[in-house]
């Protein structure tokens, strides 16, 4: 059973032109310090900021809300499995909104797939329940 899909195509520039105007301000409002951290000292930093920016774009379209009061930018953190398999990693206030949308006897499974081309990066998101 499906809760949502969510997708989010990025121009990498718009990332570079927030990160150049707006700089540390703009990191630390959008980006979780797991995110931070993980991205500080990365060649291709844009890039990898583009796809985590893309990926918390896609869940809240996935999750049907949107950026709220109640699910912001700093909820919803990118990691990756050993394997390299793209996770997301929730807040707790994110977590137990989506354990009341959750039926009984199901738990949620989150399946992320991130892909990026030159100036573009792409995120989908699906959302979905599966019995325990």
């Amino acid at each position: 059973m499906i809760l949502g899909t969510g997708i989010d195509l990025l121009k990498v520039s718009r990332i570079k032109k927030l990160l150049d105007n707006y700089g540390d301000i703009f990191v630390k409002k959008v980006f979780s310090e797991y995110e931070i951290k993980k991205n500080k000292n990365i060649t291709f930093k844009v890039s990898k900021i583009a796809k985590s920016f893309a990926t918390k774009e896609a869940f809240v379209k996935a999750l049907g809300t949107g950026f709220t009061k109640k699910i912001s930018f700093k909820d919803i953190s990118l990691k990756n499995e050993e394997s390299g398999k793209p996770i997301i990693d929730l807040s707790n206030r994110v977590q137990e909104y989506l354990k009341k949308k959750t039926p009984n006897g199901y738990k949620t499974i989150i399946n992320i797939s991130i892909s990026d081309e030159k100036e573009y990066v792409i995120s989908n998101v699906i959302i979905s329940f599966q019995k325990k």
